[in-house]
């Protein structure tokens, strides 16, 4: 078991684009963070001395109290030794970026901040209905610098609509003074269920062309490489040791524990995932009858996430991982795909090492589904 990440579903408001589970009303929050602490307890045959990463996202975990993280921490520090712990990392808004919080943050071991910035365009701000300004994203970077946190990452979103107003480039610029140690830069997707995709839904929001994706995605990781960043996953970006140790875990399929509504675990061929639902989280915690789902994935499920999370990584595809796993006749369509897919240089291949060509990473995706085991 190498990592635990906590889900915390509540945010001040809900951002146009996001699907991730949350909700904006907070009157079940104390509640909530009672029932994490109760599922730390079900599972604690779970916890081993090899977890080497905390990661606590959301939602919005910095709109917690100090009081409830301190909880917990307490919760956690009972099953590991959280001095131990190599990454413990926390998402938080700029508008949270305050003396107050993040002198809390430090002093209970949180070594690294991910910070939801998105944009540097109040104007793009607003429209994403992120619920933040410029000025406070200036000011709590500088605040984090002062309080003295080394390990940063920032979230930035490109690939907005072209009838927006934006500049990108000098957006990321502006971002780049302040030295973070890793950058995740996300293509603005449009998901239904979402306002943006019910805007999408009634024409009045269109997605940019891909031949535009491809130059905003080609000009931020040429400009992020020549600034010694290493491009190591399709979205994230870092400084030399700084990659996200708990996120490359998920890209490695190793082990986690995955607490709190939605979140998902991961452990000896069986994934589980939470009740998407804060009220029936709450309740079949507090009843102790099942709060998750699981299924055990095949062989071939782990084949064809390994060759799906491998084609986004820098790392890449170990070819000889799949060919010892599946049948001749297989192996035959394996090769020749990946044949078709040297020649025309949307991948390379060295040593048995399967990658994507950095200027085709956005057909990762692609290439997963036209590699994908289908027999069982």
């Amino acid at each position: 078991m190498s990592g635990i990440y906590i889900h915390i579903p509540y945010c001040k408001q809900a951002c146009h684009y996001c699907d991730f589970h949350f909700s904006t009303s907070m009157k079940s929050k104390n509640e909530m963070i009672d029932c994490i602490v109760k599922e730390m307890d079900i599972r604690k045959s779970e916890f081993s001395k090899k977890i080497d990463s905390v990661y606590i996202g959301g939602g919005t975990p910095s709109v917690m109290t100090n009081l409830e993280l301190e909880t917990i921490f307490n919760g956690l520090e009972k099953k590991i030794s959280i001095s131990d712990i190599k990454e413990i990392t926390i998402e938080i808004n700029p508008e949270d970026l305050i003396n107050e919080k993040l002198e809390f943050y430090y002093e209970i071991g949180i070594n690294r901040l991910s910070i939801g910035i998105q944009s540097m365009n109040n104007n793009i701000l607003k429209w994403m209905n992120r619920s933040h300004n410029k000025n406070q994203i200036i000011n709590g970077l500088n605040t984090v610098k002062e309080i003295g946190y080394e390990n940063i990452s920032l979230d930035f979103i490109y690939g907005t609509p072209k009838n927006l107003t934006r500049d990108y480039k000098a957006e990321l610029l502006e971002i780049l003074k302040f030295n973070p140690t890793h950058l995740s830069c996300y293509h603005l997707t449009i998901e239904d269920g979402t306002y943006f995709g019910y805007l999408e839904k009634k024409r009045k929001i269109k997605r940019i062309e891909d031949d535009v994706s491809q130059k905003e995605f080609q000009w931020i990781s040429e400009k992020l490489k020549s600034k010694k960043y290493q491009h190591y996953e399709i979205s994230n970006f870092a400084l030399q040791g700084k990659q996200s140790f708990h996120n490359s875990n998920y890209w490695n399929q190793s082990s986690y524990i995955g607490l709190g509504p939605g979140a998902h675990s991961f452990r000896n061929s069986t994934r589980r995932w939470n009740i998407s639902n804060n009220r029936l989280y709450i309740k079949n915690i507090k009843a102790g009858v099942p709060y998750f789902e699981q299924e055990v994935l095949s062989p071939y499920d782990l084949v064809n996430e390994k060759i799906m999370l491998g084609l986004r990584t820098l790392n890449g595809l170990d070819k000889n991982y799949i060919f010892s796993i599946v049948p001749q006749s297989i192996k035959d369509e394996i090769e020749r795909k990946l044949n078709m897919f040297l020649k025309d240089e949307i991948i390379i291949s060295t040593n048995n090492i399967i990658s994507m060509n950095p200027e085709k990473w956005l057909l990762s995706e692609y290439v997963s589904r036209e590699l994908f085991i289908l027999k069982e």
